[in-house]
């Protein structure tokens, strides 16, 4: 009985940790100024107009225009950066092992609580009530769509963060070029997890085989689903938990390999 009861005691004292790292992240949010945050969202916005404007010219379909809303609100939800990269540049990495958290489980909080919480409350939430004033439905396909396209989301994230846990531990033979590999990394997944440019739009074959990738399954997967467009939602789910298994597992080895060079590297 008592040990069944230090087991839940050390689950609750993890929950309020992570609770409470969110917390403090997310009011640390306009430690930079109101202009640093307020300059952020005016460039999504921007490239959202933009975007919305190509579209309407090329006449694509309605359901194009909500896949685009939905990747500008879900940005920092598909396109996960933690603090993996920076806390190594940064030479921080090193305090994180003396929290009283797990070093992974810290990266996933701070993200939450400094980005995705942040942006949805200040920038997405808004845009997507603004969205019928630019002629574009917010709302799933239908209820199904939405709750299998919120599970996908849910996939996604994680997939996201074990990708991103495997490119810090690339990063940490890098040394100085962190910040350069962090750009060519944001190039490359614009290009191939089918954020900007939805796969309908490219040649058949190109799509199908971007589709299958693991990027592809961080935003092509939820996007599609959530405006109707999967015709097999469940087949893309599956390829999202197959990867899901997968980078995990190579993740969760490269990052106990490289825990030693992080340590002192960091240090």
């Amino acid at each position: 009985m008592n040990q069944n009861k230090n087991v839940l005691t050390g689950y609750g004292s993890l929950l309020k940790a992570i609770r409470s790292t969110m917390s403090i992240c997310a009011k640390q949010i306009f430690d930079g100024g109101f202009l640093f945050v307020a300059g952020g969202y005016m460039i999504q916005a921007v490239q959202f107009v933009m975007l919305i404007f190509i579209w309407k010219s090329l006449k694509q379909g309605e359901e194009l225009m909500t896949y685009t809303l939905m990747a500008t609100i879900l940005h920092q939800e598909l396109n996960i950066i933690s603090p993996a990269t920076a806390s190594l540049w940064e030479g921080s990495v090193i305090g994180r092992f003396l929290r009283p958290i797990p070093v992974e489980v810290s990266f996933f909080a701070e993200t939450v609580g400094k980005w995705w919480v942040p942006h949805f409350l200040f920038f997405g939430l808004p845009l997507w009530l603004l969205a019928p004033a630019f002629g574009i439905s917010p709302l799933p396909a239908s209820a199904m769509h939405g709750l299998l396209a919120l599970i996908s989301l849910i996939l996604a994230a994680s997939l996201g963060f074990a990708l991103d846990l495997i490119f810090a531990s690339f990063a940490m033979h890098l040394k100085n070029g962190c910040f350069a590999a962090l750009a060519i990394r944001e190039a490359i997944f614009v290009l191939l997890s089918g954020e900007m440019i939805p796969f309908s739009l490219f040649p058949k074959a190109v799509g199908r085989l971007f589709s299958l990738m693991p990027l592809g399954s961080i935003a092509h997967g939820p996007l599609t689903i959530y405006t109707g467009l999967a015709s097999n939602p469940l087949s893309v789910m599956g390829l999202q938990l197959f990867w899901n298994l997968v980078l995990w597992t190579v993740a969760i080895v490269f990052f106990r390999k490289s825990k030693e060079r992080m340590i002192s590297f960091g240090g």
